[in-house]
C-alpha cells in the first residue's frame, strides 16, 4: 500500500505495471535492504570482539558493594556471594538475548524478503482485487468505499514519509547526544535507534540498550552508560511529545493498549516483519473504521488519548446504528 503512490508515478512513465513495481523496488526497498543488512552486520562486528559484559558487569557491582559495605558496615563476604548468585547469574539471560538477536541477521532478513514477494504480487493485482472487492458492495455503497480507499493510500503514505523524516531527526538527534557524552560511532547508534523506531517500544527499548551495552564494557566509567540511558528517555519525550504528533499528525496515534495487541498478534503471525507492520495497519483499519456507521465507535477506540474521549461512546454513539451486538444478536420481541 505505501508502495502504490510510487509504483503509480512510474506506471505513468514506463507504461508497464511490471515494470514499475521494479523500478519502485529499486528506488524505495533494495535501498532499505542495504541499510537494514549494514546495521545488523555492523552490530555484529562491534559486539563479536568485546570483552566480557559479565566481567564486566561483576567488576562494576563489586566496586558498588564494596563502597556500601564500608559506609553500612555491611559483611563482605555475604555481599560478594549475593552478587555472584543473583545479580550476576540474572545478566546471563539479557546478554544471551542481545547476542541471539544479533545473530538472527538471515532471519531477519528472510522475513524482510517474504513481505516484500507478497507486496510485489499485491501491486500487481491489485486492480483486480479492487474491482472485486466493489462488485462485492451494491453500486451506492461503492462511491463511499472508493473514497475510503482514497484517505487510506493517503494515510500510507504521509505514514511513510512521516517515518523517513523521524528516522532522520532520531538519528541526527540521538547522534549529537552520543557524540557529546563520548560515545564511538555515535551517528551509526543514532540512526540505528532511528531505524529501530519503525518498532514501537520495542525498537526504542533496543536501540536503548545496545549502546548502553556497549559502553558499559568499553568506558572506563559508568557515567557515560548512564548518559546513554538518560539520552535515551530524554529524546522518547521528545519525540512522543513533540516530534511524531507534528510530523506524523494525528491520524497515525493509536492507543498504546491496541499497539501493544498489534505487536503481540503480528510477532507470532510474521515475526519481526508482522512487528514493524503492525501500526501501518492498525492505523488503516482506523481508518476503514471511521468510514461506516456500525464501526465507527472502534475507529475511536483505537485512537490515543481515550482517557480523554472516554464519554463520547454515550454521547455520539448510543444509537442502534452503531451497535455491533446487533449483527449477532436479534432483540426479542414479546
Amino acid at each position: 500500500m505505501m508502495l502504490k503512490p510510487i509504483v503509480a508515478f512510474f506506471e505513468k512513465k514506463v507504461r508497464s505495471r511490471i515494470l514499475s513495481i521494479f523500478i519502485a523496488y529499486v528506488v524505495a526497498v533494495i535501498p532499505l535492504f542495504g541499510v537494514l543488512f549494514f546495521f545488523f552486520n555492523q552490530s555484529r562486528i562491534l559486539f563479536k570482539d568485546l570483552p566480557s559484559v559479565r566481567g564486566r558487569l561483576n567488576e562494576i557491582l563489586v566496586s558498588i558493594f564494596d563502597w556500601a559495605d564500608k559506609k553500612f558496615d555491611l559483611e563482605a563476604e555475604s555481599t560478594s556471594q549475593w552478587i555472584s548468585e543473583n545479580i550476576i547469574a540474572a545478566s546471563d539471560v539479557p546478554i544471551k538475548v542481545i547476542q541471539e538477536s544479533l545473530q538472527s541477521t538471515g532471519y531477519v532478513l528472510a522475513n524482510i524478503g517474504l513481505v516484500i514477494v507478497i507486496t510485489y504480487f499485491m501491486l500487481l493485482y491489485r486492480t483486480a482485487f479492487k474491482n472485486f472487492f466493489l462488485v462485492q458492495l451494491k453500486p451506492k455503497n461503492r462511491k463511499r468505499v472508493i473514497q475510503t480507499l482514497d484517505e487510506i493510500q493517503k494515510l500510507a503514505k504521509r505514514y511513510l514519509i512521516g517515518q523517513g523524516l523521524v528516522i532522520i531527526i532520531l538519528g541526527l538527534l540521538i547522534g549529537t547526544g552520543l557524540w557529546l557524552i563520548g560515545v564511538p560511532y555515535p551517528y551509526f547508534w543514532g540512526f540505528l535507534a532511528g531505524f529501530l523506531e519503525i518498532i514501537p517500544y520495542v525498537g526504542t527499548s533496543i536501540g536503548a540498550i545496545l549502546p548502553f551495552f556497549y559502553m558499559l564494557m568499553v568506558a572506563d566509567n559508568l557515567w557515560q552508560p548512564l548518559g546513554v540511558v538518560v539520552l535515551y528517555i530524554a529524546v522518547q519525550q521528545i519525540e512522543g511529545n513533540i516530534i511524531s504528533p507534528n510530523v506524523m499528525g494525528p491520524s497515525i496515534k493509536i492507543n498504546p493498549m491496541f499497539i501493544i495487541l498489534g505487536l503481540f498478534v503480528g510477532g507470532i503471525t510474521w515475526g519481526i516483519a508482522g512487528m514493524i507492520l503492525a501500526l501501518p495497519v492498525l492505523a488503516i483499519s482506523k481508518e476503514i473504521f471511521r468510514s461506516f456507521e456500525l464501526t465507527e465507535p472502534l475507529s475511536y477506540l483505537l485512537e490515543d488519548g481515550l482517557t480523554r474521549k472516554k464519554d463520547i461512546f454515550l454521547d455520539r454513539f448510543d444509537d442502534d446504528r452503531h451497535r455491533l451486538f446487533s449483527i449477532f444478536f436479534e432483540e426479542r420481541k414479546d
